[in-house]
């Protein structure tokens, strides 16, 4: 199978071309949220718990943890703050201005134009240091 490496280079770079100022802000937000979502997941998930117990440790509905996980809640600063809290979670709230001018939609991803695709998955595996 031939890649056409010359179509495809970095799909953020297809986003910010085409994508409006107003798009690009959703997708930042839309990180944020994930994040947030994926450590309340993982915390369940280590913890070998369920969203009912999770929203017993919280004192919040089941159904507000769901909202959290899925994302489709948009928690406050406070509420943030309270979840850490319960949780033993160190909780910051950082605004730095960059130290070099960054694109946000530039992203480290290995160049793999070089790399046959059996070179790309060796150096996706989990046994890699690089990953």
């Amino acid at each position: 199978m031939d890649i056409r490496k010359d179509l495809i280079k970095n799909p953020w770079d297809f986003i910010n071309e085409l994508a409006s100022d107003e798009s690009k802000e959703n997708f930042e937000l839309d990180e944020i949220l994930v994040n947030i979502s994926l450590k309340l997941i993982n915390y369940r998930i280590n913890k070998n718990i369920t969203q009912k117990e999770l929203s017993r440790r919280l004192a919040v509905s089941q159904a507000m943890v769901s909202k959290l996980e899925s994302g489709e809640y948009n928690p406050s600063i406070e509420q943030l703050w309270k979840i850490s809290r319960k949780l033993e979670w160190r909780f910051d709230v950082v605004f730095e201005e960059p130290t070099i001018e960054t694109n946000i939609w530039d992203t480290d991803y290995i160049e793999y134009e070089n790399n046959s695709i059996d070179e790309w998955d060796e150096l996706n595996t989990i046994d890699n240091p690089l990953c």
